[in-house]
């Protein structure tokens, strides 16, 4: 029997910056893996963060590995990272991309946490019928081995500058949907700081979030001319320096 290697994806290895006393945890977006956060993680490690990046289960290895993850197995990376800096930070600010800022806020309402950051955070409202049809979906998937196209030249890796899964299995979507719920249910337990960033003027997505959260600091940036991932963008800069403000702000 053939025996897959631990990480088949470049760059999907978690990585650990040692510095000051005050530690990000940066958590990748879906069919991503680390290497996605590295210029954020490089930025943060340079003002004197301490900078951890997990590898979020089912991601960085095979695309197929993601058929067997549950939602909760998300926060369950975010809990044993917290657990790794408890050695070596005082205090930890959690900052997601994509839908590891879905991951982040959800975490943030159960584990104590100095503050939060949420970079293009998907906000999807599911109604009964279509967690339905996303679980009919899965299960589908799971019976024909259902899974987005791959790259033709990449195989795993959707592109050659771009750190994430050219494809994933269809049985995943339902676990999507469900961390939406999540997250949905725990904002108004928040109670850490939240910075939200979004790409577009008057994003409803954002503002919805923001009005849900019940943390009493919270603040939204929007950004034109912006990809959805802030973290990638040739003018990710600014992005970094919000951060960075926000965080100062907290005597953070």
């Amino acid at each position: 029997m053939r025996i897959s290697p631990p990480y088949s994806v470049p760059g999907a290895e978690p990585s650990l910056l040692r510095a000051g006393k005050t530690a990000c945890l940066l958590l990748h977006g879906f069919t991503a893996q680390p290497e996605e956060m590295k210029f954020l993680a490089g930025d943060l490690h340079g003002r004197g963060y301490t900078v951890l990046i997990p590898r979020l289960a089912g991601h960085g290895t095979q695309p197929r590995d993601l058929g067997r993850v549950h939602w909760s197995d998300w926060l369950l990376s975010v809990e044993d990272g917290l657990d790794l800096l408890s050695g070596v930070a005082e205090q930890v600010v959690l900052i997601g991309q994509s839908m590891g800022a879905v991951i982040a806020l959800t975490a943030a309402a159960e584990y104590p946490v100095a503050a939060v950051v949420g970079l293009s955070t998907p906000n999807f409202v599911y109604s009964g019928a279509q967690v339905l049809l996303a679980r009919a979906l899965g299960a589908f998937g799971l019976m024909a081995g259902k899974h987005s196209p791959e790259h033709p030249e990449l195989g795993a890796r959707r592109q050659a500058d771009y750190p994430a899964y050219a494809r994933y299995p269809v049985r995943i979507i339902p676990e999507l949907a469900r961390l939406q719920l999540a997250m949905r249910a725990a904002l108004p337990a928040v109670s850490a700081p939240v910075l939200l960033v979004d790409v577009g003027i008057g994003t409803t997505s954002l503002d919805e979030i923001h009005a849900r959260l019940g943390a009493s600091i919270k603040e939204k940036l929007w950004l034109d001319e912006l990809d959805h991932s802030l973290v990638r963008d040739e003018k990710r800069q600014i992005v970094f320096d919000a951060i960075a403000a926000f965080l100062h702000k907290l005597h953070l």
